[in-house]
């Protein structure tokens, strides 16, 4: 088996000088960086192609480009990989800047298929874990998609046929899974997602759920969400943030000035404003309240555009796991995760090991297998003296600085091959 893991290509996002494309006389090729790309993976498997290739998240950028223009240039990113026979197949994992593909395979597979076979819907599935079984004798050797059905029709995919294969001619196989892989070797299991649930916007709607629907929420366990709860009750605030503001038309040309400002901690925009907003507040307005209001609003302006003026991007930051509310965070992913691997268990009687590792993406700060820099965090489910390590994929993109400066932030692409394991390689 050999494989290869990357993320945070982000194709479609224009503004951030996207490592894999250029765009001349509105003509679209793949640059330097793709060809350094396919060439590291060559270099380490040959010319054979790869079993999979699992993308991380965040391929697409959804959040701030239209559906035409992201899809314009994936589907040349795509072809080129095809023609290039760099893959049998894909695997792929969302992130928070591509959640909408989840969103089109939970409607496909459980809407529109079910309706086209005269089925009445069922509900989506909202987490579908992928598990990828290397131990000689397990009993579900290679890649399976927990719950889904494989097809058994020879010299095709097991699973496949939904909407993204054809963005390619002819079809490159891409299986969907989210938000979790669990990668079973010999020695270990490997946990591989996107990492977006680190951070508090992507998880705030859960983690306020328990706090303050206390009770009143239909889980399985008031104290911890598994799995699919988790997913599903941060799903309203992900799929806006995922694909709405990027379909808005005008309003996404504001939203992209917006961004990148804020990014150079410049305010104006905002500032500007909140300040109209004051204004039509004001006109609104009777008796006591006319007083009252704007000065409450005053002091929440100003705290805002602190907030904002202090605000720190995940991206590129190498203190982000550090954060002590971080660690809190993913040990109650981990906890959700542990639920899950036992529902797996359950249902082929497989021993699968907890993860003691981790390969994400999202925060696009490089962390190359078995770094020394890797984060360790003792969780009480592991063994005493046994640390979960933490290693990320980067992104291929470029850094805009403050004085406006372009640097690519630097990538890694990991790889496993049976029998030899899991190595990665810097793109600098």
């Amino acid at each position: 088996m050999k494989i290869a893991i990357t993320s945070d290509i982000h194709l479609g996002d224009a503004k951030s000088a996207m490592a894999f494309k250029d765009q001349l006389s509105g003509d679209i090729y793949v640059g330097s960086k793709y060809e350094e790309f396919t060439k590291t993976i060559k270099g380490r498997f040959g010319n054979d192609p790869l079993d999979y290739l699992i993308l991380l998240g965040d391929i697409f950028d959804f959040s701030v480009c239209c559906y035409y223009e992201s899809y314009e240039i994936g589907k040349h990113f795509f072809q080129e990989l095809k023609n290039d026979n760099i893959t049998k197949e894909i695997i792929y994992v969302p992130g928070n800047h591509d959640f909408d593909i989840w969103n089109t395979v939970e409607y496909q597979a459980n809407i529109l298929n079910r309706i086209q076979n005269h089925k009445l819907p069922r509900q989506f599935r909202m987490s579908v874990p992928g598990i990828i079984d290397d131990r000689a004798k397990s009993l579900i050797n290679g890649f399976t998609i927990h719950n889904v059905s494989a097809k058994t029709i020879a010299g095709q995919p097991k699973y496949a046929g939904l909407f993204l294969d054809g963005i390619t001619d002819p079809d490159l196989p891409f299986n969907f899974v989210y938000p979790n892989i669990y990668f079973i070797t010999e020695e270990e299991t490997i946990l591989i997602t996107h990492g977006q649930y680190l951070e508090p916007f992507w998880s705030v709607m859960g983690e306020w759920a328990l706090k303050i629907i206390d009770g009143d929420l239909d889980v399985k366990d008031q104290k911890l969400l598994d799995m699919q709860e988790w997913v599903a009750i941060n799903f309203p605030l992900s799929q806006m943030s995922c694909s709405a503001l990027g379909q808005a038309g005008p309003l996404t040309k504001v939203v992209q000035k917006l961004e990148h400002e804020l990014k150079d901690r410049n305010v104006q925009r905002v500032k500007t404003y909140l300040d109209r907003l004051e204004t039509e507040i004001k006109t609104h307005l009777k008796g006591i309240g006319k007083f009252i209001v704007p000065i409450g609003y005053y002091f929440a302006k100003n705290a805002i555009l602190k907030a904002l003026s202090n605000m720190k991007d995940t991206r590129y930051r190498t203190e982000f796991m550090k954060d002590p509310a971080v660690q809190e965070r993913f040990k109650n992913f981990y906890n959700s995760t542990v639920y899950e691997i036992s529902e797996i268990k359950d249902k082929y009687g497989v021993d699968i090991p907890l993860p003691t590792k981790m390969i994400f993406g999202h925060t696009h700060q490089p962390i190359p297998w078995n770094s020394p820099e890797a984060l360790s965090i003792e969780l009480p489910e592991l063994p005493k003296g046994t640390s979960f390590k933490m290693f990320n994929t980067g992104g291929w993109l470029n850094e805009i600085n403050v004085h406006n400066v372009p640097k690519f932030c630097g990538a890694e692409i990991f790889f496993y091959e049976s029998g030899k394991g899991f190595s990665s390689v810097g793109i600098g």
